[in-house]
């Protein structure tokens, strides 16, 4: 992720495409794009009397116009169809065969749009996110395109070094905060010694000081880690909650976690943080 050069929207001809432009543009300022690649699905089989009725009013294909309609927005945003933009059309509603022309089309990062007011949004953007080989943005419908605080949580997985050299990164590039989250939860084992349970947080706010000082120094990163307590909240509600309070524009986590039931996995923390009610954007790094 180094060279952000390449990257991709998926478009659905909603004011959510220029929401999405105009978060990129922005976004272009900071990372220099090379490559803008927009990509829709028509996700019709069977065409419709008024829709055939106004191709043929149009002399148009159904693919030349939704191209009109995404080139006009392009253009209305940046002023210009520049050579660097491309817009792709899958013609079939095959989903299977979009991923994987987007997977072998091997984008740096590619970005979502989440729409808040609008039921079942989500599902599009979750299926992408379990899908997509490339690295995401999900962006909701009321972001900015700044970055001046970003949110990093970190399980000392094997991910985490990875999510880690990819938030100094982005925090450099864009001068701004970069806070490393742990968040602290109590594990059945500990189920005995209940009674004692502000030891047991010191105990383990030691350990995870500790395993941060050496990736610190294995990375040379800085920063401090930041240690909350999930305590009756699933994971991606405590680290939304504290994101929120810290005024977060980014928070950037690893597509997987510490084991196929952590609750770091996309199933839960990475879904929780994308659901269409989260209004932070989120990078889920491959």
């Amino acid at each position: 992720m180094k060279n952000l050069k390449k990257i991709a929207l998926a478009a659905d001809l909603t004011e959510m495409d220029e929401k999405l432009l105009h978060f990129i543009k922005g976004y272009d300022s900071l990372f220099d794009f090379e490559e803008l690649h927009i990509i829709h699905q028509i996700e019709i089989e069977d065409l419709s009397e008024d829709l055939e009725n106004l191709l043929k009013k149009k002399s148009k294909t159904l693919e030349e116009l939704i191209r009109d309609e995404i080139e006009s927005t392009v253009i209305e945003v940046f002023g210009s169809l520049k050579p660097s933009i491309h817009i792709y059309i899958q013609p079939k509603p095959d989903f299977s065969e979009l991923v994987n022309w987007i997977n072998n089309s091997q984008f740096d990062l590619f970005f979502l749009g989440k729409k808040k007011s609008l039921d079942g949004t989500g599902i599009f953007s979750s299926k992408m996110v379990r899908l997509l080989s490339c690295n995401l943005i999900l962006v909701p419908e009321t972001a900015k395109p700044v970055i001046s605080k970003i949110l990093t949580p970190i399980d000392f997985s094997s991910y985490t070094q990875r999510v880690l050299e990819v938030s100094e990164l982005i925090a450099k590039n864009t001068k701004s905060e970069f806070i490393p989250l742990h968040v602290l939860k109590i594990g059945i084992h500990y189920f005995p010694f209940f009674g004692n349970e502000k030891k047991i947080q010191k105990s383990l706010q030691k350990e995870a000081d500790s395993k941060f000082e050496k990736l610190k120094k294995k990375l040379n990163i800085d920063g401090n880690l930041l240690s909350i307590i999930a305590e009756d909240d699933p994971i991606g509600v405590a680290i939304f909650k504290k994101a929120k309070e810290l005024k977060v524009d980014l928070i950037i986590i690893s597509k997987k976690g510490k084991s196929d039931d952590s609750d770091l996995l996309i199933g839960s923390v990475a879904e929780n943080l994308i659901a269409n009610d989260k209004n932070i954007s989120v990078a889920i790094i491959k």
